[in-house]
C-alpha cells in the first residue's frame, strides 16, 4: 500500500547521482529534464492497483544551498572543557565534537559555521551531562580522548580518525580518506577501506542484510520485493565494533566500496559514532540515542488476522469478522488479534456494530484493531470506547516516510496511551531510525511464493541489525500464494515475535485452515508451538526493550568469533538465531530438502529428532517433510514454555511452566541460564517497575550429573501467582535406565502413566514422547512458592539416571 516504481533523487556529485529502481545499487545516469522524471510514477499498490499517482514531494526537491566545498586546513581549535565540547574551525566551516556518553562521540559539520539539529530533536534522546575528555595538539595532529574512545586527526587538511583504546594502543576503527565535503545537494564523508570488515544495518532493506561491498540507498521506495526499502534507517555498523548514525530525515546513499562514501541530502552533517566491544554493544549504544524497541503486549506475539468486512464480499457487515474468529475456535488454532477494516475505504458498519464486534472477539480470545486508511479522526473513541488495541498505518497516512512517517507512528502510540491503559501496538511501513520505539515494521504488499520466503529471511535478519526488533511480513503475502508456501512461511515465522495474515487481495483467503487438510494441521502445529514459546519470545522482547538486541539474530551477531571456515557464506543469509537457543533454517525452495545448514562451534541438538551434532559442521541435505522446520537447539539451553492454550488469558495466571532442558553431554565449568520476564502483559505498568524476573540454570557437572536450578521470582505485578509447578523435560543423548533415590526423607518415584504428569505432584517418567534419538526424562514438581529456590539433580550412572529434588527456602 505504497508507491512502487522509479523515484529520482539528485545528488550533484557525479558518483552520487541516485535514480533508484527495484534494483538497489544500480547506477543510472539522470535523464534529461529530470525534474519531470518523477511527475508520474507507475505503482503497484492496494490503494491504487492500476493507477498513476503524484510522486512524493522530495522527488523534485529544489536545492538552494551553497556552492560545493570541503574541509580545509584548521584555523582555530577551541576546547570548552566545562561544556564539554571541542570546536574545530577550518575557515568559516565548523566541526564540533562532543563525547555524549561512554562509547558515543558526536561529530557535526556546519559548512557556514552555524550548527543546527537536522531533526529538531524529534529523533534523538541525549543525556544531560556530556563526558569529559582530554586533548592534545602538536601543531600537526590532534588527539581527543574520553574513556576508550579516541578521535584524532590531521590539521592540514582536517581529516579525522576514530579509534578504540585497547592494551595501551589506539586501534583504528575508521579513518577519513578525504576531508568531509559538500555540494548543492549533499554532504558526505569518505573513509579509507574497511578491510576485512562486514557491514550491517541500513534499516529494513528487502532481500539483504550483509552490505559489504554494496551500494545501499537510504531512502523510501524501490517496491516491496528484493531491493525495496520498506523501512530504511540512516545507520550502519561494522564487525570492527563501531557504528555510525546520521541524525537526519533526508534520504541518502552509502557506497561500501573500497573507499566507503556516506552521503545524505543535507547541507552539513550531524553524525553519532558508537564504539562497542561487539555488534550487540553497538546496538545498545545506538538505541540509547534513537530509543529502545517498544515492548509488545503478550497477545501481540500471537497470530494476527486482517481483512475488510464492511464491503460487498461480507455484505457490508463488520460483525462478519466473528465468523472468522469462530473458525479459529472451531479448528482449535491459537489466535491473538484481528484487524476488521483492513481495506481502503473500508471503515466499519456503525459504531454500535464495532462495539459489539469487539465484545464478540474478546469472548473468543482476540483483541480488535483498526487500519488507518480512513484516518484517525475517531481514534479516541475507537480506542477508549470501542476497545481497539491495534493500529496499522497506511502510506496515505504516514506520507512519504522520513519525519512524517516517524511522527505518524509516534502519534499512533500517543493515541493509544492517552485513550487507554494499554501499551501501544502499531504495524507500519515507511519507517526510519526511531520507528523501533513505537511500531512493528513489515515488508509491504508482497505476493506469496518461494521467492517471497527467500527474500524475507535476510530482510528480517537485517531489520534486527538496525534495532528494528519486531519485523515480519504477511504470511504467504497478500497476493498469490499456495498451500505449500503458506505452511513453509508460517513455520519459520513461529520463531519471530510478530506475524499476521491479510485476506481480501488474493483469490484464496489467508487463514490457516483455508486449504484444508493436511495443511490445516501443519499450520495448527506451527501456531501451537508459537503459543507455547510465548514466555521465551516475550523475554527476548523484554531484553530488546532493555538493551536493543533483537530477538531474531544474525549468526554473526550471536557468534562474532566464529570463522565460518569451509562454509558457503551465502547460506548465512538464510538461517538465524531466535534468541540464544534456537538456530532456525527455513525451507525456501520447493521440496523436502534444506541445503547448507551451518552449525557453529559447539554442541547442537536437532529439535525434531533429538540427534546430537558437534560443530562447526555443515549439513548438506537435511530432510524436512512439509510439517517439519529445520531447527537446532544450542546445548545448554533451558527454554521456558507455556502449557498449550488457544489465546492469551485462557488461564487466569501462569501457575504452571514447562522447562525444556538440553544439557551438554560433557561437563562445562559455567552453567547456562535463561531469564524470563513477566508482567501483566497488557498495560504499561511494567514501565513503572511492575515486572518480575526468574532465572533458570542448567549445568552438566564434572561427574556427568545434571543440575537444574529454579531461582525465585524477583518482583511483582498484577495477578502474579504465589505458587507454581513445573514440568522439566531433560533431553538426554542416550536412553538410560531410571532408578529412584531417597533424599532427606523424600522419594521421587516413577509415575505409573504419563498422564500422571498432568498433576502437580512429584514424580518422573521416561519417553512419554519418544524422540528418534536419545531419550527424554520428564520430572513433574509439586506447587512451589515463587519465593523459594528449587534444585533438581539428575544423577547419571552407567546403569541409569536418578532424579532427585530439594526445595530450599531463601
Amino acid at each position: 500500500s505504497r508507491r512502487m516504481g522509479v523515484l529520482a533523487l539528485g545528488l550533484s556529485l557525479p558518483i552520487l547521482w541516485i535514480v533508484t529502481d527495484a534494483v538497489v545499487g544500480k547506477d543510472v545516469s539522470p535523464p534529461l529534464g529530470h525534474k519531470n522524471y518523477c511527475q508520474s510514477t507507475q505503482i503497484r499498490s492496494t490503494r491504487y492497483p492500476d493507477g498513476v499517482v503524484e510522486p512524493p514531494s522530495w522527488c523534485i526537491m529544489e536545492v538552494t544551498q551553497e556552492a560545493p566545498g570541503s574541509i580545509g586546513a584548521v584555523t582555530e581549535i577551541e576546547t570548552r572543557f566545562l561544556d564539554p565540547l571541542l570546536d574545530i574551525w577550518a575557515g568559516e566551516a565548523l566541526v564540533r565534537v562532543e563525547f555524549i556518553h561512554l562509547g558515543i562521540v558526536r561529530i557535526r559539520l556546519a559548512p557556514k559555521g552555524v550548527l543546527k539539529d537536522p531533526t529538531d530533536g524529534e529523533m534523538i534522546e541525549l543525556p544531560r551531562v556530556r563526558q569529559p575528555f582530554t586533548f592534545e595538539n602538536d601543531g600537526t595532529t590532534f588527539r581527543a580522548a574520553s574513556g576508550d574512545v579516541v578521535l584524532s586527526g590531521t590539521l592540514s587538511p582536517l581529516k579525522l580518525t576514530l579509534s578504540k583504546r585497547s592494551a595501551g594502543e589506539d586501534v583504528v576503527l575508521w579513518r577519513e580518506a578525504e576531508p568531509m565535503a559538500w555540494n548543492k545537494s549533499a554532504t558526505w564523508q569518505t573513509l579509507e577501506p574497511l578491510t576485512e570488515a562486514k557491514i550491517y544495518g541500513c534499516g529494513m532493506q528487502n532481500g539483504y542484510f550483509d552490505h559489504t561491498g554494496r551500494t545501499v540507498n537510504i531512502s523510501e521506495g524501490g517496491g516491496w520485493d528484493a531491493g525495496g526499502r520498506a523501512n530504511p534507517a540512516p545507520f550502519f555498523m561494522s564487525s570492527r565494533g563501531f557504528g555510525i548514525f546520521r541524525n537526519t530525515f533526508s534520504p541518502g546513499r552509502y557506497i561500501f566500496s573500497e573507499a566507503p562514501v556516506l552521503a545524505h541530502h543535507d547541507f552539513g552533517l550531524d553524525s553519532f559514532h558508537f564504539v562497542g566491544g561487539d555488534l550487540k554493544a553497538v546496538l545498545g549504544l545506538y538505541t540509547s540515542v534513537t530509543g529502545k524497541p517498544f515492548l509488545p503486549p503478550l497477545w501481540g506475539l500471537w497470530m494476527g488476522d486482517s481483512d475488510c468486512y464492511n464491503n460487498k464480499k461480507h455484505n457490508f457487515t463488520t460483525a462478519k469478522a466473528l465468523d472468522v474468529a469462530r473458525n479459529y475456535q472451531k479448528h482449535n488454532i491459537p489466535r491473538g488479534w484481528m484487524l476488521v477494516n483492513d481495506g481502503y475505504g473500508c471503515g466499519y458498519t456503525s459504531r454500535e456494530e464495532l462495539e459489539s464486534t469487539e465484545a464478540g472477539l474478546t469472548s473468543l480470545g482476540l483483541r480488535m484493531g483498526l487500519w488507518t486508511s480512513t484516518g484517525l479522526g475517531n481514534a479516541t473513541w475507537e480506542i477508549g470506547v470501542a476497545g481497539s488495541r491495534v493500529i496499522k498505518t497506511d502510506v496515505a497516512w504516514v506520507g512519504d516516510g522520513y519525519r512524517f512517517g516517524l511522527n505518524a507512528v509516534k502519534l499512533a502510540a500517543h493515541l493509544m496511551t492517552n485513550s487507554s491503559d494499554s501499551r501501544p501496538y502499531t504495524w507500519t511501513v515507511c519507517g526510519w531510525a526511531g520507528t523501533q520505539k513505537y511500531a512493528v515494521v513489515w515488508t509491504g504488499d508482497n505476493s506469496g511464493s518461494w521467492e517471497y520466503i527467500r527474500m524475507q529471511i535476510p530482510t528480517v535478519i537485517g531489520s534486527g541489525l538496525s534495532a528494528l526488533a519486531h519485523a515480519s511480513g504477511d504470511v504467504d503475502g497478500i497476493f498469490g500464494g499456495s498451500p505449500e508456501t503458506y505452511v513453509r512461511d508460517l513455520q519459520w515465522k513461529t520463531f519471530l515475535t510478530v506475524t499476521m495474515s491479510m485476506s481480501g487481495w488474493a483469490k484464496t483467503d489467508k487463514q490457516p485452515w483455508t486449504y484444508g487438510e493436511p495443511y490445516t494441521s501443519h499450520n495448527r502445529k506451527a501456531l501451537e508451538l508459537r503459543a507455547q514459546l510465548t514466555p521465551y519470545l516475550y523475554s527476548l522482547s523484554f531484553e530488546a526493550h532493555q538493551y536493543g538486541v533483537p530477538p531474531v539474530r544474525a549468526m554473526a551477531l550471536e557468534f562474532p568469533e566464529e570463522s565460518w571456515e569451509g562454509a558457503d557464506p551465502e547460506y548465512l543469509n538464510y538461517q538465524f538465531m531466535s534468541g540464544p537457543s534456537f538456530l532456525v533454517a527455513p525451507i525456501f525452495k520447493p521440496g523436502t530438502v534444506r541445503e547448507g545448514i551451518i552449525l557453529p562451534s559447539g554442541e547442537w541438538i536437532d529439535y525434531n529428532t533429538g540427534r546430537h551434532f558437534e560443530g562447526p559442521k555443515v549439513l548438506g541435505n537435511y530432510e524436512a517433510a512439509l510439517d517439519v522446520l529445520p531447527v537446532f537447539v544450542r546445548a545448554g539451553a533451558i527454554v521456558p514454555m507455556w502449557p498449550l492454550m488457544e489465546y492469551v488469558g485462557q488461564r487466569e495466571s501462569i501457575d504452571f511452566l514447562i522447562l525444556d532442558a538440553y544439557p551438554r553431554s560433557t561437563s562445562n565449568s559455567a552453567p547456562s541460564s535463561f531469564t524470563i520476564y513477566e508482567d501483566d502483559g497488557y498495560t504499561r505498568k511494567y514501565a513503572k517497575g511492575e515486572v518480575a524476573s526468574q532465572t533458570f540454570h542448567l549445568t552438566t557437572l564434572s561427574s556427568g550429573d545434571i543440575e537444574i536450578s529454579i531461582s525465585p521470582s524477583i518482583g511483582s505485578y498484577d495477578k502474579k501467582p504465589l505458587l507454581r509447578s513445573y514440568l522439566v523435560k531433560v533431553h538426554l543423548d542416550a536412553a538410560p535406565d531410571v532408578v529412584t533415590k531417597v533424599l532427606q526423607g523424600k522419594t521421587i518415584v516413577p509415575i505409573a502413566t504419563c498422564e500422571g504428569l498432568n498433576k502437580p505432584t512429584w514424580g518422573w517418567a521416561m519417553d512419554c514422547q519418544k524422540p528418534q534419538h536419545g531419550s527424554i526424562l520428564y520430572i513433574r514438581t509439586s506447587e512451589i512458592s515463587l519465593d523459594d529456590i528449587c534444585i533438581l539433580m539428575v544423577e547419571i550412572k552407567e546403569t541409569g539416571v536418578e532424579a532427585t529434588s530439594e526445595s530450599l527456602v531463601v
